[in-house]
C-alpha cells in the first residue's frame, strides 16, 4: 500500500543481499560494490545488540495490579507470567526475548505468533520470521491483519500462507517506516555509515596483517650487498623470527643493524577513526561504551554513572516499550500491567543488594521480612511490620505529649545573721 503522506526518500532500502544505497546508480555491482549487510557482521554492532536484548533477557516478567491505596500486588502465577515464563515447550523466556529483540534491531521488527485455547486464554507464544511476515490493513474495516507467508513471492498461497488478526500477534517496533506505518526500521539505518567505515577499517587491517604488506622493521648495513645475498639474508631471519620461530633473537653480523618501524601518523589516524565509528553506533542504541567493553575515558567513578544512565534511558525505554505491548496482547484490564523486575540484574552484586535492602529497612519502605524475602531468605518473628528508629515522629506527635512537670521554685537562703546564731547554737552544743 503506498501512503500519501510519505515523500521521503531514504537512504537505504532493504534487499535479500543487505542494504542497497539508494544514491548509487544501476550499475553499482560493476563498480565492486556491494549491498551492506547491517546483521552479524560487525562487532560493535552485535556488542551493543547483545547488550540490550541479554539485559531485558535477564528479567523475569511480573504481572503487577495497583490497588486502590497505589500499593503494586503481584498476581504471582498468572496465566500471562505462566506463558512468558516458558513461552512455549521449546522456548524458555530469555531464549525468547533474547531473539525478539535481536529481531528487532536488526530487521526493524520482532513479531511473535499467540496461540489461544478453548476459551480464548493466549497459551504459547512463536517467534516469526521477520522477512516472511507482512502487516495489511482492511480498507473497508481498518482492521489489521498480518500476513506470514513463507515463500515471500507476494501471492497469497492458501496451502502455506496465513491470515492472524492483530490481536493474535505480538509486534515490536522501535521506528516507524514512514511509507509505511504498520512496518519498522532497523535503528542501524542511522548508522549505515558508520558501519560501512568500520567494516572498511577492520577489513583493511584484516587484509594487510594478512598479507603482512610492511614488516616491522628493517636490516641495514653500510657493506654492498648483491641481489642474491640480500635473498638469502632476507630468507635466513624470515627463518628466525616468523612462524613457529616467531620471537626468536636473529643474530646480526657483518655491520647488519636493526631498525624497527613506528606507528606512523596515518596508522594513528586510522585508530581515532575507528574508535570513532565505535562511539558513533553506540550512540544509535544508547548504550554507553563501558558496557561494551570500551573502556576509553571511563573511570570507576564515571562507569557507575553511565551505568545508572543505560538503566535509566536506553534500556529503560526498550522495557517500558515492550511491556506496552504485551499488556496490549494479553488484554489486561486499566489497573494491571506486566512488569520486568530489572532487580534481577543485581544478583550477582551481593553488596549493593544487602547496602540497599539495609538502607529500606532503616528508612521504613520495607518490613524485615519483605527484604528477607527479595534475597530469598524465610521470615522471622515480629519481622513483618516496617519500622524507623524512635526519634523519627511526625511534628504532631508533639502536641500529643504530656505537659512537663513546673520545677519547683527555690527556697530563700537565710541571711548572715541567722547564719551566725545557728552555726553559734552548733559549737555551744558541743
Amino acid at each position: 500500500m503506498k501512503w500519501p503522506w510519505s515523500s521521503k526518500k531514504k537512504n537505504y532500502v532493504p534487499t535479500d543481499e543487505g542494504w542497497l544505497n539508494t544514491s548509487w546508480d544501476q550499475g553499482f555491482w560493476q563498480q565492486n560494490r556491494q549491498p551492506l549487510s547491517l546483521s552479524n557482521t560487525n562487532e560493535t554492532v552485535e556488542a551493543c545488540v547483545s547488550t540490550l536484548s541479554q539485559t531485558v533477557s535477564m528479567c523475569p516478567v511480573q504481572h503487577l495490579s495497583e490497588e486502590d491505596n497505589g500499593e503494586d500486588r503481584r498476581l504471582n502465577g498468572s496465566l500471562p507470567e505462566r506463558v512468558l515464563l516458558n513461552p512455549n515447550p521449546n522456548t524458555t523466556r530469555s531464549e525468547f526475548f533474547n531473539n525478539l529483540i535481536r529481531s528487532v534491531y536488526f530487521n526493524g521488527n520482532g513479531y511473535a505468533l499467540a496461540t489461544r485455547d478453548g476459551n480464548g486464554s493466549i497459551k504459547a507464544l512463536y517467534l516469526l520470521d521477520p522477512k516472511n511476515v507482512t502487516a495489511v490493513q482492511d480498507p473497508e474495516t481498518g482492521e489489521i491483519y498480518y500476513w506470514v507467508s513463507p515463500t515471500s513471492t507476494g501471492k497469497y498461497n492458501p496451502e502455506t500462507d496465513m491470515i492472524h488478526p492483530s490481536r493474535n500477534i505480538l509486534h515490536i517496533k522501535i521506528n516507524i517506516d514512514p511509507e509505511q506505518p504498520l512496518k519498522g526500521i532497523s535503528p542501524l539505518m542511522a548508522a549505515a555509515n558508520s558501519i560501512q567505515a568500520s567494516n572498511a577499517i577492520t577489513g583493511h587491517q584484516a587484509h594487510f596483517f594478512t598479507n603482512q604488506s610492511r614488516p616491522s622493521g628493517v636490516l641495514s648495513t653500510d657493506q654492498q650487498l648483491n641481489r642474491e645475498q640480500m635473498l638469502q639474508l632476507r630468507d635466513a631471519v624470515a627463518k628466525q623470527t616468523q612462524g613457529a620461530d616467531s620471537g626468536k633473537v636473529p643474530i646480526l653480523g657483518n655491520g647488519l643493524k636493526w631498525e624497527s618501524m613506528s606507528l606512523s601518523s596515518q596508522d594513528a589516524q586510522l585508530v581515532e577513526a575507528f574508535g570513532m565509528t565505535v562511539g558513533s553506533i553506540s550512540r544509535v542504541f544508547r548504550v554507553p561504551l563501558a558496557m561494551i567493553n570500551d573502556m576509553q575515558n571511563s573511570t570507576f567513578s564515571n562507569a557507575e554513572a553511565m551505568m545508572n544512565w543505560f538503566l535509566s534511558s536506553g534500556l529503560g525505554f526498550l522495557l517500558e516499550h515492550i511491556e506496552l505491548e504485551l499488556n496490549k496482547l494479553f488484554g489486561l484490564p486499566f489497573k494491571e500491567r506486566l512488569n520486568f523486575n530489572t532487580k534481577a540484574l543485581l544478583r550477582s552484586d551481593w553488596k549493593t543488594q544487602v547496602e540497599t535492602l539495609g538502607e529500606g529497612v532503616l528508612k521504613g519502605i520495607y518490613s524485615p521480612n519483605e527484604a528477607r524475602a527479595m534475597i530469598g531468605l524465610g521470615a522471622v518473628e515480629d519481622g513483618d511490620e516496617p519500622r524507623v528508629q524512635q526519634q523519627v515522629v511526625p511534628l504532631t506527635a508533639w502536641s500529643a505529649q504530656p505537659a512537663p512537670a513546673p520545677k519547683p521554685e527555690p527556697q530563700p537562703e537565710p541571711d548572715m545573721i541567722q547564719a551566725a546564731l545557728l552555726k553559734g547554737f552548733a559549737s555551744y552544743g558541743r
